[in-house]
């Protein structure tokens, strides 16, 4: 399953971006924990979640993600993780869903990735 996750830099120690539409970059994960990067050609909404399903991602790995853009995601059968609060490194991150440590996003649990309430 490939796997999307928005990054600060463009580079693979970089953090995870809080803002998922809007972040300048994504990583792409494969099933034998290939990564690669690219530049989000779009400014976040639905072209970036058209980019993102376009590309086959199956899961998604974001910190915040709008209720919108989740639903849809959810419908066309992507799942959504949270890794977790704070500064986290996309090795980080990736290590929280292999362990299964971080939280799957859900209907039910939305409303707290959806608020933009950043710790800085």
């Amino acid at each position: 399953m490939l796997t999307a996750i928005p990054l600060k830099m463009n580079k693979p120690e970089s953090a995870v971006s809080p803002l998922f539409g809007h972040a300048k970059w994504f990583a792409f994960v494969d099933d034998e924990g290939k990564v690669t990067i690219e530049a989000n050609p779009y400014d976040g909404g639905m072209p970036v979640i058209e980019w993102l399903l376009s590309k086959g991602v199956g899961r998604i790995v974001t910190q915040h993600i709008g209720a919108g853009p989740f639903r849809f995601l959810l419908q066309q059968g992507v799942e959504a993780w949270y890794p977790g609060e704070g500064r986290i490194l996309l090795s980080e991150a990736l290590e929280r869903i292999e362990k299964g440590e971080a939280e799957r996003i859900t209907p039910e649990n939305i409303d707290r990735f959806a608020r933009h309430q950043h710790r800085h």
